[in-house]
């Protein structure tokens, strides 16, 4: 996995920070800030995570989850019970791109998706719409994707998404031919690495919910 950064590192990446213990609770808007700066971590069912909220500003994320790993840093900033996070620098997200199509004499239509060392990508969904009808949906099965032969209409676009990768794609043009295989490249830019520009936590007391548009993520302060 490009990026790899399992989570359960993270927190020994660096030096601790310290969780303030038995002071009073603050009140100025800094100080809670202050005190809200530590380390955190989640782990549910295959899934482990860590945050860590400096207090100069920045944070680190990891997460794994079963194949999935990602990253990401940025700044933080508190404004009432919720903790804003910008990613800093914003990392590129993956995408794919048309490639120059491979000659398959003999064989019908179909394409593949591929990776930077031009090895097939698995398990890629697409749309692929038609010159009529509704559209037929598919995923790459690590080779070669082979239009139906009982299919009788004309390819004319297709479009690609990866959740894992967070990727979707743009609407690409097809040119189906017999004897012809569309390729399409997978870039892969900044994969695996999470973009929480717009995310927030909110606080209860040592418990932290990450708030993201694919779901919530509880963490709990971490104790050394």
């Amino acid at each position: 996995m490009i990026g790899r950064f399992p989570a359960a590192l993270l927190l020994a990446a660096a030096a601790p920070v310290a969780a303030p213990a038995g002071q009073a609770v603050p009140t100025s808007a800094a100080a809670r800030a202050a005190a809200l700066a530590g380390d955190y971590t989640a782990a549910q069912m295959e899934l482990v995570a860590a945050l860590r909220l400096s207090p100069d500003g920045t944070f680190r994320y990891a997460l794994t989850v079963g194949a999935l790993d990602e990253t990401a840093r940025g700044k933080w900033r508190l404004t009432g019970d919720v903790i804003e996070l910008t990613s800093d620098p914003r990392p590129r997200p993956p995408a794919i791109e048309a490639a120059p199509p491979q000659s398959t004499p003999g064989a019908p239509f179909g394409l593949r998706v591929l990776a930077p060392n031009g090895a097939d990508v698995p398990a890629v969904d697409f749309v692929i719409e038609f010159d009529s009808g509704p559209p037929l949906t598919a995923y790459t099965p690590g080779d070669r994707w082979i239009l139906p032969a009982t299919e009788r209409r004309t390819p004319r676009f297709v479009t690609f998404s990866a959740p894992r990768y967070r990727l979707p794609s743009t609407r690409l043009p097809l040119d189906p031919q017999a004897g012809r295989t569309a390729i399409f490249q997978l870039v892969p830019n900044d994969v695996g690495v999470a973009d929480l520009t717009g995310a927030h936590l909110t606080v209860e007391g040592d418990t932290l919910t990450l708030h993201r548009e694919d779901g919530t993520l509880r963490f709990q302060r971490a104790t050394r």
